[in-house]
């Protein structure tokens, strides 16, 4: 199944377990930025999709994707991971830290704004994504 590149998109499997994570997470306080975010990207999709039905293009959970500066022509990669496995050290970032709730539900040559640590604010473009699990078969990582 092809999607345009217009139409933003997330798995139903991706959308379930991060609004029960967000809801675990944030029980009866207040929500930080990077959930508001991802959770906007949720519920404003227009389409959840089986995780089957992913289009092969979309930065999902567990996905490895590898970003582009194109000022400087600096390439980083890094893994898409839960908050339980964020660590930054291996380039595992979890999809509620500022970075992660950046890429998530982005497409190859999209741009995204990503800040590392203490730096500034830059415009990457998301160059490719060497690894997701749904391009895998894997629908239930």
């Amino acid at each position: 199944m092809s999607y345009s590149k217009a139409m933003s998109c997330v798995s139903a499997l991706d959308k379930g377990r991060l609004e029960a994570l967000i809801e675990r997470v944030f029980a009866g306080r207040e929500l930080s930025l990077p959930a508001v975010t991802v959770l906007h990207r949720l519920r404003t999709a227009n389409l959840v999709v089986a995780p089957e039905d992913v289009p092969r293009d979309l930065v999902t959970m567990n996905s490895t994707v590898r970003l582009a500066d194109p000022m400087s022509s600096e390439e980083f990669e890094l893994t898409l991971f839960y908050p339980e496995d964020h660590d930054p050290e291996d380039n595992c970032w979890s999809v509620l830290s500022p970075i992660g709730a950046g890429l998530f539900g982005h497409r190859v040559y999209e741009p995204t704004d990503v800040r590392f640590q203490e730096s500034e604010c830059v415009r990457w473009i998301v160059a490719d994504i060497p690894f997701q699990p749904e391009a895998h078969d894997w629908l239930t990582l």
